[in-house]
């Protein structure tokens, strides 16, 4: 299989886990640092190891833990940590986070509408009219197109943050 087959398999094959998926037994640390990244197999850079966790605990990006167990709304909170961390700061997920708790809409409707956004977003990347743009550019000019759209993206985004924090 090419390169870009299989990207393109790995892009539409990409899932997350339905926020009634997500356990809801009270995981220990390091079972929730497998579960994220038993979703993240094909993305190693976006894995998460348990101390990057606890240091997220300790920031208060997350509910207090109680008995050292985890529950699904911290599970759901922790796995939109760990991918937003790829684009955002620290400091701006928390902002994402405050904005969701203090709506009132859940944390189930919050990490729904995330994952569905990100796997929307994937199958664009993998689907019929990106698949002409990929054929008739060469594979350079497409490495140049995705990345301008991520700075532009994290540009709007930072932008988007930067005005929400003068506003508090």
């Amino acid at each position: 299989m090419n390169k870009n087959k299989q990207q393109t398999v790995i892009l539409k094959n990409f899932r997350m886990p339905d926020y009634e998926q997500i356990p809801d037994v009270g995981l220990y640390l390091d079972q929730v640092a497998k579960f994220i990244n038993s979703f993240l197999t094909e993305f190693p850079d976006m894995q998460v190891t348990p101390s990057m966790i606890s240091n997220y605990a300790k920031q208060k990006l997350i509910d207090r833990v109680n008995r050292k167990t985890y529950t699904r709304d911290q599970i759901a909170a922790l796995i939109m940590i760990v991918l937003s961390k790829t684009v955002i700061s620290i400091d701006h997920i928390r902002m994402m986070l405050e904005d969701l708790r203090s709506e009132d809409d859940s944390l189930e409707t919050a990490y729904t509408s995330f994952c569905s956004s990100l796997i929307n977003v994937l199958k664009s990347l993998s689907g019929e009219n990106y698949e002409k743009m990929r054929s008739s550019a060469d594979e350079k000019e497409r490495m140049i197109h995705n990345i301008v759209t991520a700075i532009a993206h994290k540009m709007y985004v930072e932008r988007y943050f930067e005005i929400r924090s003068s506003e508090l």
